[in-house]
Parts: structure tokens; sequence; C-alpha cells
């Protein structure tokens, strides 16, 4: 079953200019993973690092570059990169409204997970993704199948296992400033990179609440993405699990180490979470609007039990900034924005 997130649609769009990062197998040597990165020539190629257990190489500077996934787009855009693009593929037809005039300029496939055959029509000289699912034959193809045809790619290292339950590391910025790094060494564009990181660093530093209001406890999080009948609720270690640790709450489900276990309206009884961060979605399905939400949880007999309920302490963020990606920053400040509005920060 693909998992939810691989089909957000971003409807609420956060009004700053700059983002917040991916993830993180690093900026390595090909060779040697804990190595730093080789000379390179008088032109910066070619350019060899390791990207989930595969040798990416970039022979020459990067012209044609394909994006695959909101995530993916948003930073190669975000590092001025939209003229050397031949095309992308997302979810839906949004992106940060900062972007947009670049987006508007670059080449859209009809798909989210175009055809292989349709890729390659677009002659890439890379392929970047997001998502795990796009390597796969309901996705687009085989990792193994580009590069044998000569096509490096590149994929999100906050997925190396995809979304497997036992996952090895919990999230952080660090990883997600990596993979900015990592992009722009591909590209050449290493002083962009480092500019995008140090003004998401300093966001993020920003957006720290001050302080927890007197009296409120421990602060736990529950973040809702869809379904009602058994909704999909964040595990530790994704997206969800950094912005809440960055602004000095729990996880409610911190314990559980998949990306996002369908949990039951009584197991979120039992863990009774401070705040309720909702998913906004376009996609039209089952719970999948913030309205929908809310509607569930003050109707149903259960999830109206839940103290965020009673007394509606809900954070709404859109679908897409949930995912690791350079929308995470944005993710952080309105949190922090929400826990004050809450009164459970100062």
């Amino acid at each position: 079953m693909r998992h939810p997130t691989r089909s957000s649609s971003a409807l609420l769009l956060s009004g700053v200019l700059l983002l917040g990062a991916l993830t993180g197998c690093g900026s390595t040597d090909a060779d040697d993973p804990g190595a730093a990165a080789p000379p390179t020539s008088d032109a910066g190629y070619p350019v060899g690092l390791a990207n989930c257990d595969v040798d990416v190489t970039v022979t020459a500077p990067i012209e044609r570059a394909v994006a695959v996934n909101q995530p993916a787009l948003e930073l190669l855009l975000a590092l001025g990169l939209g003229d050397r693009m031949a095309g992308y593929a997302i979810s839906d037809d949004s992106v940060l409204p900062a972007l947009e005039a670049e987006r508007a300029k670059v080449e859209p496939f009809a798909a989210e997970f175009p055809s292989f055959e349709s890729v390659l029509d677009r002659d890439p000289d890379l392929l970047y993704t997001t998502f795990d699912y796009t390597f796969t034959d309901e996705g687009i193809a085989d990792r193994g199948r580009f590069t044998e045809l000569g096509v490096p790619t590149y994929q999100s290292p906050s997925e190396c296992a995809g979304q497997e339950a036992e996952v090895q590391h919990r999230l952080t910025l660090d990883d997600q400033y990596a993979e900015i790094t990592d992009i722009a060494r591909l590209f050449g564009v290493p002083d962009r990179g480092a500019e995008l990181v140090a003004d998401l660093r300093r966001r993020a530093e920003a957006a720290q609440p001050a302080q927890q209001a007197a009296g409120t406890g421990e602060i736990t999080f529950a973040w809702w993405y869809a379904a009602t009948k058994t909704p999909y609720i964040a595990g530790c270690c994704g997206a969800p699990g950094l912005m809440t640790r960055a602004v000095g709450a729990t996880n409610a489900f911190e314990d559980s180490d998949q990306y996002w276990p369908e949990i039951g309206w009584e197991s979120l009884l039992e863990r009774d979470p401070t705040v309720l961060v909702l998913a906004d979605l376009g996609r039209g399905g089952d719970g999948d609007s913030a309205r929908a939400k809310i509607d569930f949880l003050e109707s149903d007999p259960v999830a109206r039990r839940l103290t965020a309920v009673k007394e509606r302490r809900y954070i709404i963020l859109d679908g897409t900034t949930m995912d690791p990606s350079i929308r995470n920053v944005d993710g952080i400040e309105q949190l922090a924005a929400g826990l004050r509005d809450l009164g459970l920060a100062g």
C-alpha cells in the first residue's frame, strides 16, 4: 500500500520566502562514505557522492534535471535551478508562492509518476526524487534502469529505507541540510546551498518558543494525516517528529518506529495528546481536509472525548509540510505560533 504522504496536496501555502530542508545520508565520497569530498577539476566536475547505497557521479554541469514530487522540485527552485530543468512531476499544481514564477517556466509532466518512456523523452541528465515509490514498477521504474542508460539519479535520503517499520534513524534538520548540500554540489552551486542552509538554521532557531506556559505540563502532539476509520498518525522518525522536537514538545506516538502507522481512536484517547496537528489536503478523500477532520473530531463519540477536541487545540498545516522538505522550517514556525496562540507557550 502506498504511503499516504506520497500523494499529499498543499492547500495552505506558507507566506515565507525561504524554506526548510530534507534528510541525510550526507554528502560523502562514493568510495568512502565517511571521507570528505575529493578535489575536483578546475571546472568542478566530475562530482561523486554516495546516496542510499548507490554511487552517484555527475561528469558535467547538469542542464536537464527532472524533479519528481513537490519537495524535490521546491528545493531545486529554491536553489535557483529552474533554468536547468527539463521537467517536473508533482501531486498537484501548487508550490510555495515565492517559487511560483520560476516553477511556471518549467514544463510539467501530466502525472506525479509519469511513465519511464516519457521521462526519457525529456533527455534528462539527472533524475531527483523524494519518495522511494518513484523507483518501483508502480511509480516510474527501478533505479537501476536509469543507471543502465547512464542517467544519474538522486533519492532523498529520508527515504533510503522507504516506509519500512524498522526505522534506524530519527530525521533531523542536519539530515535535511546535508541533502541541500548534496544537491548543491551535484549542480555545482555549493555557495547557494550554504546560503540556503544558513537561512534555514537562523529561522529554525528563531522560531523556537521562548518558554512553555506555566502549568501546562508536558505538551504532546498527535499528527493526523488522513483517514477517519483508522487514521494515519505520525510515528517517531519522520518530518513530524523533527518539527515536534524543534518546538520542545513530545510526539504522543514517539514509541512507534513507523513513519505513519494506522492508529485506532481508542489508542489516541489513551494517549490523550495536548494538541492535534491536522493535515489539510485537497485530494477529496476520507478525512483529507482540515475541515473534514474537525467535523469528524467534534461528532465522533470517541474522538470528541479527547482533551484537544474539547479545548479545540488544533494546529493546521498543509499536507506537504508533513513530508521531509524545505517546508519543515515553515512548519516549525507555524507550530511555534500555534502554541503561542493556544496559550501553551510564551
